[in-house]
Order: structure tokens, then sequence, then C-alpha cells
């Protein structure tokens, strides 16, 4: 049979998939038969379909080599494709290799200069460029360098590769919230906090964001009203790449209602099953707060996680052990990357609020 209709045959078949991870195995299928007939063409346009899989997932495990193939093919062979056909999964990627303890911060600046490099030569102005150096100051914890970013990125012209309005707003919600302008935050992203412009994650992502900060400033009222929202849609969403959303609020729950924290927990905790580290080490750090207690629980949990037991009976302590010593080693890792104890620093945190409940 001839190569091109296999491929076409199993792309007809992942359309019939709904989840990610089948659907990307066929891709990989497809991947590798376009690879063994030395078609560039196909083999481009199977690896960018699969980074948009992926990004449904908490994942990204593919998507990275999958980047770094298209790039140097289009390097070897620009007459053949166009920078635009990727440049919006370069934002993508970018936040993955923020997310990735393996990648120093030389790389992450590197990769980064380039997609700048790439945005000026299309014609794009700086936008999505400042994004990224926006959400890299949240993730270093720098607000400074937040609001800076964010007067820069505002200053530019929004055009075809600039993120949606949503997701700008929820930046600025951000940092306010950071700061502990609540007021401000709830005023600047009104517009998305209401519904009025939305994508595939806002407001969720915001709405949990409110939990979070309003739960740490002790208005358990305030934050159960954005964990309502949170959970609405929550329900809507068909993809796992909230995980560290989901620990907020389980984190919540588990001071507010800590029976409907177990259920929420035992539903969703395989999720977070091979996540970006980054995702990983936020989803830990939510969860200890549940599991500090040393209950015997009874969890019906999905057998992809490393501490599922087939009687279903755990001792909190030992799940409580896997979490934190992931958080640990992922902090550690993260902050000698960085350079700073920022990742320590919420490690404490989290350990010091469990402390103060006991």
């Amino acid at each position: 049979m001839d190569y091109a209709l296999q491929i076409q045959k199993l792309l007809i078949r992942k359309e019939k998939l709904s989840s990610p991870g089948d659907r990307i195995a066929l891709l990989k299928q497809a991947i590798n038969l376009a690879d063994a007939h030395n078609d560039v063409e196909w083999g481009f346009e199977l690896r960018l379909e699969l980074i948009r899989d992926e990004k449904e997932t908490s994942r990204c495990d593919e998507s990275l080599p999958a980047f770094t193939w298209i790039l140097d093919a289009y390097d070897k062979n620009p007459e053949l494709f166009n920078e635009d056909d990727f440049l919006w999964e370069y934002k993508w990627m970018l936040g993955s290799v923020r997310r990735n303890s393996s990648i120093s911060l030389e790389q992450i600046e590197s990769i980064s200069e380039d997609f700048k490099t790439r945005l000026l030569r299309n014609g794009y102005s700086l936008r999505p460029y400042y994004t990224g150096k926006v959400h890299m100051a949240f993730f270093l914890g720098n607000s400074d360098d937040a609001r800076k970013y964010i007067d820069l990125r505002n200053k530019e012209v929004r055009d075809d590769m600039t993120n949606c309005r949503a997701c700008e707003l929820d930046d600025e919600v951000e940092l306010e919230l950071r700061l502990g302008n609540f007021d401000k935050a709830l005023a600047v992203g009104s517009s998305m906090l209401t519904k009025k412009v939305t994508c595939t994650h806002m407001p969720f992502s915001c709405y949990c964001s409110c939990v979070k900060y309003f739960q740490k400033a002790g208005d358990m009222e305030k934050a159960y009203e954005y964990f309502q929202k949170a959970e609405a849609d929550l329900a809507e969403l068909s993809d796992t790449s909230q995980i560290a959303e989901v620990g907020i609020m389980i984190r919540f729950l588990t001071d507010y209602d800590r029976e409907k924290a177990w259920p929420f927990f035992e539903s969703h905790a395989h999720w977070n099953v091979d996540s970006e580290d980054y995702l990983d080490f936020l989803f830990s750090i939510s969860v200890l707060p549940l599991l500090q207690g040393g209950e015997t629980v009874t969890l019906n949990v999905n057998p992809s996680l490393a501490w599922y037991r087939e009687d279903n009976t755990y001792d909190s302590k030992e799940i409580y052990s896997y979490y934190y010593n992931k958080a640990k080693d992922l902090a550690e890792r993260f902050d000698r990357r960085n350079g700073s104890g920022y990742f320590n620093e919420q490690l404490a945190e989290a350990l010091k609020t469990q402390e103060v409940k006991q």
C-alpha cells in the first residue's frame, strides 16, 4: 500500500478518537511512515498536528522533539514552508521549555530571542514575545518584571500572532492578585471574568487564580464564590492541561469542605501523570495539606497512578510522602536552574499552612 494512503487512513482513524493519548499514538505511526520515506512535508504537518493534540494534556513528552524537528526542517528547506505555519506553536513551546527543569535559563533566553527574530522578519509585532517575558517573570516570582513586560506588551500592536484578549487580561489580573490589589484585579479583568471575552481556558484559569489568592488572604467567602464559577466551567473542559488549576481547587476544598476534597482528588489525580515539571510541582504542593492527616482512605483512582493499589485502600501519609518527595526534588531542580530560592519558598509556604492548621 502507498505510504501516503496509509498516513491518510491513520488520520481518518485519529479523527474518530477523543483521547489525546490515542490520537498521538496514531500520529506517531504516521510520522514514522513519513520519515521512513523521507517525506519532509508530511513529517512537518504531522508533527504540528501532534503538538496541537498534546497541548490538550498536562504532558509535553512528544512536542519539544517534534518542534525541534520542525525548526530544523524549515531552516534546511525554507522554500517548502512558511514560518507563519508554526509561529503560533512556537509560543506554546516557549511555555514548555520554561516549565522543563532540565532546560537552562541560557537555553530559554536563546529560544526566546530566536522566536523574537522570527516574529520580526515575518512582520509581526513583539506583543507575543513580551507575553512570554511576562510569564517568565511570574514563573520566577518577579512582579516588578511582570509589570514592566505587561506595559511593554501593551504598547505593541495587536496582530494575528497576539494572544486573545481574555488571556492577556488573565496576566493583568494575576499581577494585581499577586500584589494584593483585589479590587483592581476584579476591575481590570471584569470583561473576562463576566465572560464578555473568553477563550478555551478563560475565565476558568482566572477563576482559579481568584480562588487561590482570596484563600491566601483569608477571604473564604469570596474564594468560594470563584470556586463555584471554576467548578461549573471545569465540567465543560475536555482536556487535562489544567491540572495546576485543579490543584488549586483541591487546596481550597481541603480547608473549606474536606469531605468534598477527597472525591475531587480521586477523580483528577491521574491528570497529573507524566505532567510537565512545573505543573507537577504546582499540583504536588497543592495536595499536600489534604494528604497530611494520616487517614486510611478508600479511593477508586486510575491505575496509571504510581501509588495505585488494587484494594483501593490507602494510607494518606504514604501518598503524602510521594507528592512531598516530588515537590522537594522539583523545587531543588528549579531553584538550582533559576539561581533563586523561589520554589523552595513555595513548598515551605505549603508546609507552613499545614502546621498552622494542625
